[in-house]
């Protein structure tokens, strides 16, 4: 997975963030610094609220940017499937210690992952059932 198409660096504009946004077909951003660390996410929504506020096409990202976002310090399906089923996110980076990004898990790999749940269950013949 190329983790840079769903990375924006802190000093991007609201604008550079949209313009990435509608060529990557995607409504959430890690941003990240120069040097790789996560600092927060940005969404299309995020925007939205800044637009609405009054801020400008070019105020840097790093000051709408939720700092404190949901994080996973290993790739887990298993326990990455609740988060997204409670809050409903699309995106979810996988970081190491030291807050740099490692691997991101994508709406897409929780769908990946159920199915793959479902044909093992239809696959044991017993139907979800013990």
């Amino acid at each position: 997975m190329d983790l840079d198409r769903y990375c924006v660096r802190e000093r991007y504009t609201i604008k550079e963030v949209l313009e990435q946004f509608e060529s990557d077909n995607h409504r959430v951003a890690i941003v990240t610094t120069d040097s790789g660390k996560v600092i927060g996410v940005v969404s299309q929504g995020d925007i939205l609220r800044a637009l609405s506020s009054g801020r400008s096409l070019y105020t840097p990202v790093n000051q709408i940017i939720r700092n404190s976002f949901l994080h996973l310090y290993e790739r887990d399906l298993a326990k990455a499937y609740p988060i997204f089923r409670k809050t409903q996110i699309s995106l979810l980076p996988v970081i190491d210690q030291g807050s740099k990004l490692v691997d991101l898990i994508t709406i897409e790999d929780i769908y990946e992952y159920l199915e793959s749940k479902r044909e093992n269950i239809c696959r044991d013949g017993n139907g979800g059932r013990n």
